[in-house]
């Protein structure tokens, strides 16, 4: 990437972004609604973020939709919801060749940033609702999408554990809501929730990629000159630091590997470097196969089948999560105490410490292979509240030392404990 990340505002609350890379042939530009989680709302923003993937006012069916990407060189339109701390994002994209591949001079960049326009402002309608046929099958499609979330039990297990420990908080709440929630939406509440997201969501708009990002911008500013917007002032819930005491769950199903969550408070650190040398401490706990988790707990000790820790600095919450043989429980989760404790007490040799260094960079030097993962690593930046480059990333790593790592160990402790018993035999959804 040969320049820094470019933003300006280009409407009340909407921010234009541009990221550099003439090593691509391609360029991506992609809108993000961003707005707070909140139960009896989630479920009709995933409707709309699918129902505005199907076409626009102009292209009334997928045939058209299919045509009008085929006319830009094969452009390629995705949607997708997801979760990021306390907010829920819908982002939508297209990704298109660079302008000097089109054969009549045409600009290929302008007509996918035109097109997404198109689907993001002026939605097929019915009336003031969505067209009754489509949202059915995208309802449908939401609620199998909710049902089948079980499926994937080490999933299913850390999402258990999750929302137990953030009861009361934003950020337990699910990016697609429940079935009961979605099967209560209908097309004129989908349309209503559509406009209050137009109106009040945060608007984060991308353009990656090798070319010009000058027709993107002016069409995005062309188009929010004529929106209504009153964006919404989001103030962060205050989040518990420390575990009060400790809750031990249970739930049965039927599989035939047991799954195991420990949850940790990590004492919310605020500081950057604070946060940096807890994510490392992470990683040297279980992140990777060079891991206390991995090589002490599964491959010397074999008390599970996998064993692996992941940190949620917006949530201030360390999940350590495992497959394994119930006679093994105690002494697995004795076992992950144990490692924890000694990272605590700053038994961190030079050569380990060094290692899970190594396999930040390695990550971190592979970021600018994606226009995906890069707009991901900025906009993850961008909601809390920063905009470091990877290289700024691995040169705060790589100073970390053992004693910040051994004091983000100290801050851990144990909250939750979630235990998904094996009962009977497996079915189809034993991932």
């Amino acid at each position: 990437m040969t320049d820094p990340l470019q933003r300006r505002a280009i409407a009340d609350g909407v921010w234009f972004s541009c990221i550099h890379d003439p090593k691509f042939y391609h360029n991506s530009i992609s809108v993000t609604l961003v707005t707070p989680l909140e139960e009896g709302k989630t479920s009709a923003a995933a409707l709309v973020a699918y129902l505005l993937r199907m076409g626009s006012r102009r292209c009334r069916d997928m045939t058209e939709l299919e045509r009008r990407l085929a006319d830009l060189y094969g452009a390629v339109l995705d949607a997708d919801v997801s979760r990021h701390g306390e907010y829920q994002l819908l982002t939508f994209s297209v990704t298109g060749a660079d302008d000097r591949f089109a054969l009549e001079g045409e600009s290929i960049s302008r007509g996918c940033a035109e097109l997404l326009g198109e689907i993001l402002l002026e939605p097929k309608l019915e009336g003031d609702a969505f067209p009754q046929e489509a949202f059915r099958l995208e309802q449908q499609y939401l609620i199998d999408t909710i049902e089948a979330e079980i499926n994937d039990k080490r999933s299913y297990a850390a999402q258990r554990c999750t929302y137990e420990m953030g009861r009361g908080c934003r950020f337990a709440v699910s990016r697609y809501g429940t079935v009961r929630e979605a099967a209560a939406v209908t097309p004129a509440e989908a349309y209503r929730r559509y406009r209050e997201l137009i109106r009040t969501a945060r608007i984060e708009i991308f353009f990656s990629g090798c070319g010009s990002p000058a027709y993107a911008e002016e069409t995005f500013r062309r188009l929010f000159a004529g929106v209504e917007r009153a964006p919404l002032i989001h103030i962060p819930q205050a989040l518990p630091k420390a575990a009060e005491h400790i809750t031990e769950l249970q739930e049965s199903l039927p599989m035939s590997q047991s799954r195991l969550v420990m949850g940790f408070r990590t004492g919310l650190p605020t500081a950057r470097r604070a946060r940096t040398a807890a994510r490392v401490m992470t990683a040297l706990l279980g992140g990777s196969t060079g891991s206390r988790l991995f090589t002490n707990v599964r491959e010397r000790l074999g008390t599970c089948y996998y064993c692996s820790a992941r940190i949620n600095l917006l949530t201030g919450i360390l999940l350590v999560d495992c497959g394994l043989e119930q006679k093994n429980r105690r002494s697995l989760q004795d076992a992950i105490l144990a490692e924890i404790a000694d990272l605590a007490a700053g038994h961190i040799t030079a050569d380990e410490l060094e290692h899970i260094k190594l396999a930040f960079r390695s990550s971190l030097c592979s970021m600018g292979d994606s226009l995906a993962r890069l707009e991901g690593w900025y906009l993850s930046g961008l909601l809390q509240g920063e905009t470091v480059t990877p290289q700024q990333d691995w040169e705060e790593i790589r100073s970390i030392t053992g004693e910040e790592v051994a004091a983000a160990a100290a801050a851990l402790t144990l909250d939750t404990v979630f235990f998904l018993r094996a009962e009977g035999k497996a079915g189809d959804g034993d991932e």
